[in-house]
């Protein structure tokens, strides 16, 4: 990027930093729900390889085998010397086969990638004796941690209500000590008008380098930042609900960034951006393609025509002999599976005992996308894809009442004060330890294992609540609906293929 470029670059523009980062972002979604996330999402509108390379020039993915890796594959001809002839020929034409050929089997590359992603916040640590990452990001994920727990903290967040920044401010304000260690800092913090751009113009200086410096930073840790875009775009996403937003980490974030500048440097340090000497980067600039992905290109088109003849003809070879109208209707049973590759090898095996059954595979919440509420549970379970919305409320029903969950005495929540911790630590510390070898020579369940099934009570029935298009969200979380839109069925819900 020239000099030229610098004058005439845009004015920082925080808004649509923003929008564009959380699209970038892995969309992390809280663990209890159903995980289905494409990590190259923010590039699937382009063409396959346009878009991989694209992904491993930005952010350094690896989104292929390594050169000596299909080299090694065709030297056990998992990728077959006819089909890579053939797929030279189709790519580069038969007049420069012989060359490209060449190239792929022998002339060696440098397939060291330097994403764009990292480059400007590295500077740091050149320019002065301090890791950001090691200095801030500890102290900056047990914040958030803290902030969003489910319930795993003996006492919530204090002020959490609030939102996670003006928490922060109240906390600090009535605190004897502070997550901060320079008074300027927690000015700062203070300062509501204080922004994503008042605090780059303090730690970078120069605009032009502004955005490549957040993508930096947020890529540092993009598991986290993706996780608090998500809730803050989905906080129904969370059990227990809290107002986060990804502006107010990254203020936080800058805000730990300056402050660990400040307690280690006092007034030694100056903008990043008045020390740097590279120009600032165009984080999505498209790159030309190199001869390297070109000979990639080739061997990933080979490697995949090479299995097709061999998967296509097993299949063939396994296919059972087509069956008589009389012999498909009389099935032992039937059986639906996930469809997951841990299950098909169960699929397998149940087949190979008994001829006569059949098994299916389905998505695995089975085309119903619903939300389930355990009877006498506090929340209820979202049972679909991310992206899907439920349209169904399928509540559990107990006629003698909830079923009580099975206990363990050594995680009892009594013990959380520093008292009976202490008793409880000497009375209860040799039982379990017996427990533990026990459970070692014979392994048991316990309330301490997750189980799916100890949640539901094998004598109740399922309700069935529908909600129609029209009808809010939130009838449907709270069952809340009219009789016109309401079914319910005594028995077991129960879905068929």
């Amino acid at each position: 990027m020239t000099e030229n470029t610098l004058e005439t670059k845009e004015a920082f523009d925080e808004q649509r930093l923003l929008h564009t980062l959380k699209h970038y972002l892995p969309t992390q979604g809280p663990l209890k729900d159903f995980v289905h996330h494409n990590t190259l999402h923010a590039f699937q509108d382009m063409k396959f390889y346009d878009a991989i390379y694209k992904a491993s020039a930005i952010f350094g993915y690896q989104t292929t085998l390594s050169l000596t890796e299909y080299r090694d594959l065709y030297a056990i001809e998992r990728i077959t010397p006819e089909v890579l002839s053939r797929v030279i020929v189709e790519r580069k034409g038969s007049q420069d086969a012989k060359k490209w050929h060449s190239r792929a089997l022998h002339k060696e590359y440098n397939g060291i990638i330097e994403p764009r992603v990292g480059r400007l916040r590295s500077e740091w640590r050149q320019l002065y004796p301090i890791d950001m990452d090691n200095a801030v990001q500890p102290l900056l994920f047990r914040i958030v941690c803290s902030y969003i727990d489910q319930g795993i903290a003996i006492s919530p967040f204090p002020f959490e209500d609030h939102g996670l920044l003006s928490a922060l401010r109240k906390l600090d304000s009535y605190s004897p000590v502070s997550f901060f260690k320079t008074q300027k800092v927690r000015d700062l913090l203070h300062d509501e008008s204080c922004s994503i751009t008042t605090l780059l113009e303090m730690l970078v200086g120069n605009n032009a380098y502004f955005e490549q410096y957040i993508y930096d930073q947020q890529f540092g840790h993009r598991g986290w930042s993706g996780l608090v875009s998500s809730i803050e775009d989905k906080p129904e996403s969370l059990l227990y609900p809290k107002k986060i937003s990804l502006e107010d980490m990254i203020i936080l974030e800058l805000l730990l960034e300056m402050d660990a500048l400040d307690s280690r440097l006092g007034d030694q340090w100056k903008p990043l951006g008045d020390s740097l000497t590279q120009p600032p980067i165009d984080m999505f600039a498209d790159e030309p393609s190199t001869e390297l992905e070109e000979v990639i290109k080739i061997w990933q088109d080979a490697f995949e025509w090479s299995y097709y003849d061999t998967v296509l003809a097993g299949v063939i070879l396994t296919l059972p002999a087509r069956d008589t109208a009389e012999q498909q209707s009389a099935k032992s049973f039937q059986a639906i599976f996930c469809i997951d590759d841990r299950e098909y090898s169960l699929r397998t095996y149940v087949e190979s005992l008994d001829s006569h059954s059949e098994t299916f595979g389905a998505p695995g919440f089975f085309g119903v996308e619903f939300y389930f509420h355990p009877a006498g549970a506090k929340f209820y379970d979202k049972l679909c894809p991310a992206p899907v919305t439920p349209k169904y409320l399928i509540k559990e029903v107990v006629e003698h009442g909830p079923h009580a969950h099975k206990k363990e005495i050594m995680y009892t929540k009594h013990s959380h004060t520093l008292a009976r911790g202490f008793f409880f630590s000497y009375i209860l510390g040799i039982p379990a330890l017996g427990k533990f070898i026990a459970n070692l020579v014979n392994p048991m369940m316990s309330p301490a294992i997750a189980d799916a099934f100890a949640h539901m009570d094998p004598e109740a029935d399922l309700t069935i609540v529908y909600k129609a298009k029209k009808t809010k969200k939130k009838a449907c979380r709270s069952g809340l609906l009219s009789k016109k839109w309401l079914i319910e069925l005594r028995s077991y819900f129960e879905v068929s293929a």
